[in-house]
């Protein structure tokens, strides 16, 4: 799928939910950011999402998302607040090993994902 046709489709709320792996392996950091918020808003979780966003959740510097989020503290994120277990096995597993000022980003961004949901 290409970049306008992912994003489009992103933004007008007609991507399926199997296109949303496409997205997460695009190199255009807003349709990421987007799929990845798309996966919380559905709570949308299988292997190959866990996998994706596992793999992005490392992007934690150079990859700016919105404000002081980067697209790792987005990923992260969304593989506890999917509420899968894998993910939450997953998510455990990272957070863990992150330094406290990400710990705090990405604390921060649950909350407040959880007071809009």
């Amino acid at each position: 799928m290409k970049y306008n046709e992912m994003a489009k489709k992103l933004i007008n709320d007609s991507i399926k939910n199997e296109e949303l792996i496409d997205c997460l392996n695009s190199n255009q950091i807003n349709v990421i950011g987007m799929a990845v918020l798309k996966i919380i808003e559905r709570k949308y979780c299988d292997e190959s999402i866990v996998g994706a966003l596992k793999k992005i959740a490392s992007l934690l510097s150079g990859w700016k998302a919105v404000g002081p989020y980067q697209i790792g503290h987005l990923a992260a994120a969304a593989l506890f607040l999917v509420r899968d277990q894998a993910a939450l096995d997953c998510f455990s597993r990272i957070y863990d090993n992150l330094k406290e000022i990400d710990k705090y980003l990405i604390d921060n961004f649950i909350e407040q994902c959880e007071k809009t949901v």
